[in-house]
């Protein structure tokens, strides 16, 4: 019997530091895993605060190419509606047959003359392909920034028509009747067929739809500006 009983506390003892071990282990063990999630939630923190420096450095950036992009399109939408006002002077001339007008050879240069607008993109293009686009929680003011930069390509469109139309009259038109003419466009003949005409037609109306092109680029960086004033007075 004696030996029955201890047997039994040997097994208690041995249990209780079993017990005891058991406790100790889950204690390292949640121990560890407080360190883990201190650890992380610091990482976190830093992440944070190093993508939010980031997404500041990108506002600053992104505000002054929006403003270097607006003032070159108000440039390009204001020497097009000029243009537009000699072409309507040209058509007048066209249209009432004033072929010995002094005014037709001068304004016929505006047939070969264009610009272009090339715009910044440097800060957009660095948001796009890095994926850093997703720094701004604003869906908004996400899908406003891509709206914006994608009116660029509708301009590029128009102006690529534009170039098209300006390389063909500038060299089977211009160049050719200037060497028949001996480089006198002044005389009677010119301005007289109707590829000349259609010409300027065309251009003219190539010409307004750049200017519209323009316009609505001015229109949505003036509502992205607007979305990003919210944010900065929200911060």
């Amino acid at each position: 019997m004696i030996k029955f009983f201890r047997k039994i506390r040997q097994r208690l003892l041995s249990e209780s530091k079993f017990s005891k071990y058991l406790i100790y282990a889950i204690g390292e063990i949640v121990l560890v895993v407080i360190g883990i999630l201190i650890a992380l939630a610091i990482n976190q923190k830093n992440t944070d605060k190093n993508n939010n420096e980031l997404r500041d450095l990108y506002l600053i950036q992104l505000n002054e190419e929006i403003d270097h992009n607006q003032k070159t399109l108000i440039e390009r939408r204001d020497w097009a509606t000029k243009q537009l006002t000699e072409f309507d002077t040209l058509i007048k001339i066209l249209f009432l047959k004033e072929y010995g007008s002094p005014k037709l050879l001068s304004l016929s240069r505006n047939l070969y003359l264009y610009q272009t607008f090339n715009p910044t993109m440097i800060t957009y293009e660095n948001l796009k392909f890095s994926g850093d686009l997703k720094l701004f929680n604003d869906l908004k003011f996400r899908n406003s920034i891509s709206e914006t930069y994608n009116t660029f390509n509708l301009i590029k469109e128009s102006e690529e028509i534009t170039i098209q139309v300006v390389e063909y009259y500038f060299y089977e038109y211009f160049m050719l009747n200037a060497r028949v003419l001996n480089l006198n466009l002044s005389k009677d003949n010119f301005g007289k067929d109707i590829y000349f005409e259609n010409t300027v037609l065309t251009r003219k109306t190539t010409l307004n739809d750049l200017k519209n092109r323009y316009e609505e680029s001015i229109e949505s960086l003036e509502e992205l500006k607007s979305i990003f004033a919210d944010l900065q007075k929200s911060k």
